[in-house]
Order: C-alpha cells, then sequence, then structure tokens
C-alpha cells in the first residue's frame, strides 16, 4: 500500500520564528516528530510518503491508500480545512496525535479512523488489519506503550535540508502535576524513557545525514533524572570523540538548577540552550497552579545558576493565573529583565481540555468562546484577580516592552557577557557558514531600519570588544529579536482590536463557552 502521513501547518507563534526562518536559507525550524516515528512504525513493504505543510505543499489528488493527519490543539482548525478537503476527494482519512487524543469526540465522524494515545502498538495493527480488509473505526492504547519498542525515526524521508534542527526524543511523561499541563494528561506521570543506544543511534543517524542541530523536544529532559544522566555522559563522550559535531537544546524543570552533576553533564555533551517553564514570579501564582518544583530556591538563583553553567535559558512565563492581580505585569517585566532572559515566551493562561485546570474553570462557569469571528481571542479564561481589560492590556504592554530595542538589548549583552565558559567548538566553522552570515548581515543591517541595524551591530562590536569568543550569539541573538520584535507587534495589533471592543462593550463577544453556543443555535 501507499501511505500519506500529514503534518499541519503551525500557527504562527514565538517557537516559529517564521520572520527569520528565510535569512537563514529555512522553512522551518523543526519537524514534527510523529511524522518519521510513524513511518518506523509502519509494517515492511509499504511505500511512505511524508508531507509536512510548513516545508511543502500537500498532494491533495495523492493516489495513496491511506491519508494520515497528526496535530496539536493549536492545529485544530487546519485539521479540519485538512480533513474536509481530503474526504471531499474520497481519500480514505486517518487522525491521530495531541489532538486526537485530548479531542476525540471533535474527530469523530470526520475521519475514517481515529487514533487515541500513543501508537507504537495501534498504528501497526491497523495497518496490518486494513491491509487484511478489516479494521476498527477507532484504535485506543490503554496501557502507557514502552518507549523501547519504539523504533528509529525515518528522518530520511523528510525534506532534512528545510529544517534548522532536527528532533528526536528520550522519553515520555513528567513527575510533577502542574493543573494546567496536557502533558500528564496525554504521557503520565511516571517519565518512559528509550534506552541510551536506541537515543546515540538516532543521533548518529542524524549526524549522518548532515544535521549540526537537534532538539530534544521530551517535555522534561530530566524527568527521570538517573536515566537522563546515563544518556548525557554517552552523549558527552560521543562528542568529544567526533569533535562536537552537533549542539543540543531541550526542555528541562528549573529543578535542573539544584543539580551541578547534572548541569555539569549539560555543559559537556553541548546543551548550549534549554527551556524551561518558570511561569511566573510570584510565589502564590506558581502555588495556585501546583508549579511548587519552582519554589525550592529564589528563581533568579537557579536561572543565574544555570547561565553559569554556560547554558542559555529560554523562557515560559504565563500571566492570567487567579493570583495575578494588575500589578503582575511589572513583575514579570523586572524579574526577565534581572533574569537575563532575552527570550521569553511569554502568554496568557488557556485551559487546555482534559486538565485539571480545564474540569475546575468549566464548573466554575470561567470559560468563553475560543474565538469572535474569526479572530482568536488569546485566553478561554474568565481572570479573576483582574478584569478582561486590565488582562489584554497588561498583557500587550508587557509583550511591548519585553521586546523594545533598548530592554532586549540590555537582557541579551546581560547574558552574553555573564553566562560561564563556553566550548571553544562552538567557534568551529562549517561549509555554508559564510553564506549565513551574509544573508543575516543582509537581513539585519544592509536591508533593515536603522534601529535594527544600530541593534545589530552594536551587539556585535560590544561583544568583539568585551567577549569575542561568544561572537556567535550575539550575532544569533540579534537575528531571534527580528522575529521576535515582528511577532510581538502582530499580536499587539491583533490585542488592539479586542482592547478596543472590551472598552465599548465590556461584555461584547467574550461569551461564557455556554452562552456563546445558546447564541449561536
Amino acid at each position: 500500500m501507499k501511505i500519506y502521513l500529514i503534518a499541519p501547518r503551525n500557527p504562527e507563534s514565538f517557537w516559529t520564528f517564521d520572520r527569520i526562518l528565510p535569512s537563514i536559507g529555512k522553512r522551518c525550524a523543526f519537524p514534527n516528530l510523529s511524522l518519521p516515528t510513524v513511518a518506523a512504525l509502519t509494517p515492511a513493504g509499504h511505500e511512505i510518503v511524508l508531507c509536512d505543510e510548513n516545508v511543502e505543499s500537500i498532494d491533495f489528488d495523492t493516489d495513496a491508500d491511506i491519508v494520515g493527519i497528526t496535530g496539536y490543539v493549536v492545529h485544530k482548525t487546519r485539521m479540519f480545512q485538512i480533513i474536509e478537503e481530503l474526504r471531499r476527494r474520497g481519500k480514505f482519512v486517518v487522525a491521530g496525535g495531541p489532538f486526537a487524543s485530548l479531542c476525540p469526540e471533535e474527530l469523530r465522524g470526520r475521519v475514517d479512523v481515529l487514533f487515541v494515545d500513543e501508537a507504537e502498538y495501534t498504528w501497526p495493527q491497523f495497518v496490518r488489519e486494513y491491509e487484511a480488509g478489516s479494521w476498527q473505526a477507532e484504535y485506543r492504547q490503554e496501557e502507557k506503550p514502552s518507549m523501547l519498542d519504539s523504533p528509529l525515526p525515518r528522518f530520511d524521508l523528510l525534506k532534512i535540508g528545510r529544517y534548522r534542527s532536527m528532533a528526536i526524543q528520550f522519553a515520555r511523561g513528567c513527575p510533577f502535576n502542574c493543573d494546567f499541563c496536557d502533558i500528564i494528561v496525554m504521557y503520565g506521570r511516571r517519565p518512559r524513557t528509550k534506552s541510551v543506544e536506541q537515543v546515540m543511534a538516532e543521533v548518529a543517524e542524524i549526524h549522518r545525514l548532515g544535521v549540526r542541530n537537534i532538539f530534544v523536544v521530551d517535555d522534561n529532559f530530566i524527568g527521570n533524572k538517573k536515566e537522563a544522566k546515563k544518556l548525557l555522559l554517552a552523549l558527552a563522550e560521543w562528542q568529544e570523540a567526533h569533535g562536537y559535531p552537533v549542539e543540543f537544546m531541550t526542555e528541562v524543570s528549573l529543578n535542573v538548577a539544584q543539580d551541578d552533576e547534572l548541569l555539569a553533564l549539560m555543559k559537556r555533551a553541548d546543551f548550549s540552550t534549554i527551556f524551561v517553564g518558570i511561569e511566573s514570579p510570584r510565589k502564590a501564582s506558581l502555588e495556585s497552579t501546583g508549579k511548587t518544583q519552582n519554589m525550592r530556591e529564589d528563581i533568579l538563583t537557579s536561572v543565574h545558576r544555570i547561565q553559569a553553567a554556560g547554558i542559555e535559558v529560554m523562557a515560559g512565563m504565563i500571566v492570567g493565573f487567579d493570583s495575578d492581580d494588575a500589578e503582575i505585569f511589572e513583575e514579570q517585566f523586572r524579574f526577565i529583565q534581572a533574569a537575563r532572559i532575552p527570550i521569553s515566551m511569554t502568554g496568557m493562561l488557556n485551559a487546555v481540555p482534559k486538565t485539571p485546570l480545564y474540569d475546575r474553570l468549566k464548573a466554575a462557569g470561567r470559560l468563553i468562546a475560543e474565538s469572535v469571528g474569526d479572530q482568536f481571542v488569546f485566553t478561554n479564561i474568565i481572570p479573576k484577580g483582574m478584569s478582561r481589560l486590565e488582562l489584554y492590556e497588561g498583557y500587550r504592554r508587557l509583550l511591548e516592552r519585553l521586546y523594545e530595542y533598548g530592554n532586549y538589548r540590555r537582557r541579551a549583552m546581560a547574558l552574553i557577557l555573564g553566562r560561564g565558559a563556553l566550548r571553544a567548538s562552538r567557534l568551529a566553522t562549517a561549509p555554508g557558514d559564510l553564506t549565513l552570515l551574509l544573508r543575516i548581515v543582509w537581513a539585519c543591517v544592509l536591508n533593515a531600519s536603522p534601529r535594527r541595524a544600530w541593534l545589530t551591530l552594536s551587539m556585535i562590536l560590544e561583544t568583539a570588544l568585551r567577549r569575542p569568543r561568544a561572537i556567535r550569539d550575539a550575532i544569533t541573538l540579534a537575528l531571534m529579536h527580528k522575529h521576535l520584535y515582528e511577532y510581538s507587534r502582530h499580536t499587539a495589533a491583533r490585542l488592539d482590536a479586542l482592547i478596543l471592543e472590551l472598552r465599548e462593550f465590556p461584555a461584547a463577544g467574550l461569551l461564557p463557552a455556554a452562552e456563546a453556543e445558546r447564541i449561536s443555535s
């Protein structure tokens, strides 16, 4: 059989870096790992074609026997559009992934076959049954599969050169219990890991394909510290033996800062950047959401300790917790500046279906419609400590301040000059580096506004004078500001429309979900 697997286009966000990808000659930051994984799970003898809409167009006229689609909750609208077009053309369509697992009721009846939860066992079962002419309308994985049964993904089927990084996964699940997080709903609180040998085979394959950056997409890479340390040691030894050809980044919980051995191993393996869900500098907000792992010591102390190990911290920050009032925006700004975190993915709290937060707020009647017409409203929660207008206005101003040129430059230079020792291997050049540098100079200096040219040149010059070994960081952070600044301004413009509506009609357009459904019906 021929099987065609689709990942839908990502909506623009902090993470997508759409506005700078052309400057580095790429179309997407990294692939959806589901595609090459499901391809590897497919029994032998079938033709597999992968289509990531972020880097290529979908062939709606494919002659495939089966068309599969995956996606997260944020892909919901695009998934529905793709499915409708495929079904209109008579294609046999199956769907799985996080959205299908969290909201199966929204996909039943739209697709021919639905996969709920992880697919290590159910996908091969379905392919065999379909081949035999008898299959089920829904496959559900009741027991969490062993990661030892997850095969080497078919990275070779991806359009490798169109991505900035490749993605691998070491573990699923997280031991913590944050009430807004859907990870523990989907993957559980007991971290399950691949073997060191499995991961090293994936790293070797990606290296063979010529990729220099790997994103370990675990939602908490250190959920199982013992196994993470084993892997880090193996990665460090492999890096040393091969001359450090690969740079890693991943997501971890803040308690990494209290484990010196773990930090040292991450640095030795060349994890240059980690994403940490800090969420809030306010203890009451962390307590209210169950994020107690961030309260083991002063958060600034933890962040600076990670940076002292030579590792950059990207932060996930949230406003709109029940304990937040109108003062939270100034607190967030002061914290991010003091923490020397240039890249903060700051957003409003949202209640994701099936999470404890969603259930609690639904019972309290505090969930609102997710959109006004075609306009997404940024949060589906009625805030408790402030009005909706205060939340939207405060969030808009916070984004504007965070990515204002001077504020961003202060954070970036503080990190560049205050970060711990960097690896000498990071100074090494590779084929294409000169072309890449020329592209960045064109985008951020020669073909840029005077302010952007000033930001870029001043960061490079100051770094060259004060810490020349970090010149690559200065160039990278200057380039990333282009996306962050433009994206935050675009977001502010979208917020303005909602703010205007709330000022004129405080209840208009942002109705509790039940009331919105009543009106629409």
